[in-house]
């Protein structure tokens, strides 16, 4: 199955190449039509397979989905070039990784396009059953308004492309609340077409399409000054409701393993890219970006400046079983890193093969160690075996809160109540009778860092009130660090001790601490401040897509359905 996946990838990415006159796409040689591929059921199967691989969904995958989901979100420090704008929102139009993320979706449309556009013809011709070709129409018309709602989250008004083909010139961007009709049209036409179960591991069902309806009319219903908004909380809560009761799944019960290639496509998966240890570009390599070191996975790591933001260390409640599973601090282990055993320490005992950051903690979520600790998935080249989620079963049951919250402050509805404690129950935490919105933010910042999706939350904050969502994400202090005290006269030991912070682990600036203290760690107050205003909340478009498509930026507009 693997090689099928890898040369279905390879031909598909010949047909989707890129071109400087095209918006997406070049006309396919002769010699590589798609009548040659869709001959069976199979290739049919086999072509709408390569839809979820990372090999499509990589330019998205690989960074931007946590430079922008988590950096933006405030959930991961890192301050590095390009990759650290995103955390300081200094980027513009020319930062290579947002050009990355915004042609990395629009590579998945094309993907998705090809298969609706150039698959039926070809393959009723040769003979494919109807009942395949529908199937492949529904997963591809489902994935594609996935991508259509990551893009109008980040960029709010954006071409709407459904003809590879397109030239350059006839790109227009299209409202918001356009996009939002056509990604509800893509999704009801899979909700009404898939079946309820997988026929194969990993596959969109119509659970997956009316998960991602619920998320979409909560997203429309937050534009609180929209005359739908009321109509649109009632859809999600439904559409939510509808997956809770009636879909059979429910949530995954071993933590420890869901973001390890053994909890791939998990009872609470419901859209994630699949990865494979097949070769670069064709695994996660979350695993390598955001590692503290190669101590603790099969290769490169590159995540030794990278960790969880001394506010969302703050926001996780005591006992949380979700913490030491989110971000690693000093003292924590775990028997499947390493090799089979990783103690946490800021400082190796050489003081030089491990150190700390400036959040005196590392990622965790989405490492999966030595091929000792993963079953051999870890990868050689950046590819370790374990998806990467779009969608998990806890974000439909949180949608379904936030609905039942609705324009007001807070819920005693009693499924939402039952469907939030159950989250909370599975992180060793005490359950609640009322859920305030405030209490479901936050827990969904616990539940989802590193996950890239914390920046939608802010996002549907900001369409409910704008200023609401800036208190929050200034309110977060991002500009918060520690550093590490040049006094020679403190030992190793001191600096890997329980106590090693200023009275404890306690992020909240003191009122006076300096280097002569004598504690290993103290705050750096002459970090730059960090501030957000309502444009920080929409990415600029890439500066090169802007150079090749002249009517890109004028004012956007209705789509003609």
């Amino acid at each position: 199955m693997k090689r099928i996946m890898i040369f279905m990838g390879l031909a598909l990415s010949l047909i989707c190449a890129t071109s400087c006159q095209k918006f997406l796409t070049v006309v396919p040689d002769d010699n590589l039509t798609f009548d040659n591929y869709y001959t069976s059921d199979a290739s049919v199967n086999a072509a709408t397979r390569t839809l979820y691989t990372m090999f499509v969904w990589q330019d998205f995958g690989t960074s931007f989905q946590w430079m922008a989901g988590d950096e933006l979100a405030g959930d991961l420090f890192y301050t590095y070039d390009q990759e650290g704008q995103f955390y300081y929102m200094t980027f513009n139009n020319g930062n290579k990784f947002l050009t990355q993320g915004w042609n990395g979706l629009y590579r998945v449309i094309s993907y998705c396009n090809n298969i609706l556009n150039d698959m039926p013809e070809a393959a009723r011709t040769n003979g494919v059953s109807e009942g395949a070709i529908t199937r492949a129409l529904a997963e591809a018309r489902c994935i594609r308004g996935i991508a259509h709602f990551l893009l109008t989250e980040y960029w709010r008004d954006v071409p709407v492309i459904t003809n590879n083909n397109i030239n350059n010139n006839e790109v227009y961007r299209y409202k918001q609340s356009s996009v939002y009709e056509f990604i509800r049209r893509d999704l009801v036409f899979a909700m009404e077409n898939l079946s309820a179960t997988t026929w194969e591991a990993g596959r969109c069902t119509q659970w997956t399409a009316k998960g991602m309806l619920a998320k979409l009319h909560l997203t429309m219903a937050s534009h609180l000054n929209d005359a739908n908004s009321a109509a649109n909380f009632t859809a999600a809560k439904n559409y939510a409701e509808d997956v809770i009761k009636n879909s059979g799944l429910s949530l995954y019960s071993n933590l420890s393993d869901m973001f390890y290639p053994s909890g791939n496509n998990n009872v609470e998966s419901l859209f994630a890219m699949q990865c494979t240890n097949d070769g670069y570009g064709y695994g996660n390599l979350h695993s390598a970006h955001l590692t503290r070191n190669a101590l603790l996975n099969n290769g490169a790591a590159y995540g030794a400046g990278k960790g969880p933001t001394l506010s969302l260390q703050e926001a996780f409640e005591d006992g949380d079983l979700r913490r030491p599973l989110t971000f690693m601090r000093n003292g924590d282990h775990y028997n499947n890193l390493g090799g089979g055993g990783y103690t946490y320490v800021n400082y190796s005992e050489d003081k030089s093969t491990e150190m700390p950051n400036e959040m005196l903690a590392h990622v965790r979520k989405y490492l999966v160690g030595t091929n000792e600790d993963c079953g051999g998935k870890a990868g050689s080249n950046q590819d370790a075996g374990n998806n990467l989620y779009i969608l998990r079963l806890t974000d439909v049951y949180l949608c379904y809160v936030e609905a039942c919250i609705g324009a007001g402050v807070s819920t005693t509805d009693a499924l939402a109540v039952d469907v939030f404690n159950q989250v909370r129950l599975r992180a060793n935490l005490n359950t609640v009778s009322e859920i305030t919105y405030p209490a479901l933010i936050k827990e969904r910042r616990c539940e989802f860092a590193f996950e890239g999706n914390n920046f939608f939350d802010i996002k549907r904050m900001s369409y409910r009130n704008m200023q609401d969502a800036l208190t929050y994400i200034n309110g977060m202090h991002r500009e918060r660090q520690y550093i590490t005290n040049g006094n020679s006269s403190i030992k190793l030991e001191d600096y890997n001790a329980a106590d090693m912070y200023h009275g404890g682990f306690n992020p909240v600036l003191p009122d006076t601490i300096t280097q002569e203290t004598g504690t290993p760690f103290y705050y750096n107050e002459n970090a730059m401040q960090i501030n957000f205003v309502e444009n920080s909340l929409t990415l600029p478009i890439p500066a090169s897509t802007v150079t090749k498509t002249p009517n890109i930026m004028q004012e956007a507009k209705d789509y003609e359905f």
